[in-house]
């Protein structure tokens, strides 16, 4: 064998070994309270008809093609899905538990071939609400096996989507998040009033419930207008730590100067939008699902540039937490 094939053959080889020492299997249980009785909790989850009303994936892509068994609401009954970019694959019910338990099989077809087991704990709750487990548990394919210690993050999110939009439908007055995917966008250069922010995400909150209505308050008392909506501008988003660095913005005409607060200009660029309806605690949600929809348009990021987060109305002029509207801006090439 010549140096070269061997050079070959132990490049291919070493990733393979590596992938043979991991095991692959991954766990995923995550939970919502639901102030509704097990049995229509139940009722609604076992009928698949029923699952494009809050299903975190069919939301990316609402026209994928679903098809259904005869009887979608029994055991063996099975949906099948087939999308151009959520993949295709099929989900069937293998056993129901009185009302309090249903096991599910989940055959995925596209992006990769897998099966998984999915089961569902409808748990009474003392003041006739059900607390809801949703619960996953796999293995990845040989080839892709580097990527199981992520899916439960990943997949965490979709559930946390999905009760949350399932608790929307059930229970009334329920704080629901509406997100929508608006597409590629222009935003034009922007001048504005900031306050600078470094620190972790609590602090953060803090901070915005102080530094807005600040911003705000100079503007009315200076007699200046307000260009457009108040938003946070992201340059640096350290996931692992939660650690943000970030401007507090409200936009202002160019030109205009300021002893209190810094005055900085932002250029134009291209953005893809989506948009939020509902409580800013939906907004790591949010941003979750909207970097997943660029991945699945297959759209990249330009990671490097700053994101920004428009505040569309007032929280306090609004009759519920589901009337509030925020748009995430990832910029794109």
């Amino acid at each position: 064998m010549t140096t070269a094939l061997i050079i070959i053959a132990v490049t291919l080889a070493v990733p393979l070994l590596y992938l043979a020492t991991l095991d692959g299997s991954f766990t995923v249980r995550r939970s919502l309270k639901i102030a509704t009785d097990p049995k229509t909790v139940f009722d609604t989850v076992r009928n698949f008809k029923r699952w494009p009303d809050w299903s975190p994936w069919l939301m990316h892509e609402p026209d994928t093609t679903l098809i259904y068994s005869d009887t979608p609401d029994q055991e063996g009954g099975w949906y099948t899905w087939d999308g151009r970019i959520i993949g295709a694959g099929k989900l069937t019910h293998e056993v129901f538990t009185g009302n309090e338990r249903i096991e599910q099989r989940i055959e995925f077809k596209r992006p990769f071939k897998s099966v998984s087991k999915v089961w569902w704990e409808f748990e009474p709750d003392d003041d006739s609400s059900t607390m809801v487990h949703w619960n996953m548990s796999g293995k990845m394919p040989f080839l892709f096996r580097f990527m199981a210690k992520k899916m439960p993050s990943y997949i965490s999110k979709d559930y946390d989507t999905g009760l949350y939009l399932l608790r929307g439908e059930l229970e009334s007055g329920a704080e629901v998040p509406q997100i929508s995917f608006d597409g590629p966008t222009e935003l034009p250069d922007q001048t504005a009033l900031v306050i600078h922010f470094e620190g972790h995400l609590e602090e953060l909150k803090k901070a915005m419930m102080e530094g807005f209505p600040r911003l705000g308050r100079y503007v009315d008392d200076s007699g200046l207008s307000a260009t457009g909506y108040p938003f946070t501008i992201y340059h640096k988003v350290d996931l692992n730590n939660m650690h943000f660095n970030c401007d507090m913005a409200m936009p202002i005409p160019a030109g205009t100067a300021s002893a209190e607060f810094d005055v900085k200009s932002y250029p134009s660029g291209r953005y893809y939008k989506t948009t939020l309806k509902g409580s800013y605690e939906f907004l790591e949600l949010a941003w979750y699902q909207a970097y997943s929809h660029l991945q699945m348009q297959k759209i990249k990021p330009l990671l490097k540039h700053a994101s920004l987060e428009v505040y569309e109305n007032d929280p306090a002029t609004v009759n519920h937490t589901n009337e509030i509207v925020t748009s995430i801006y990832i910029p794109i090439k």
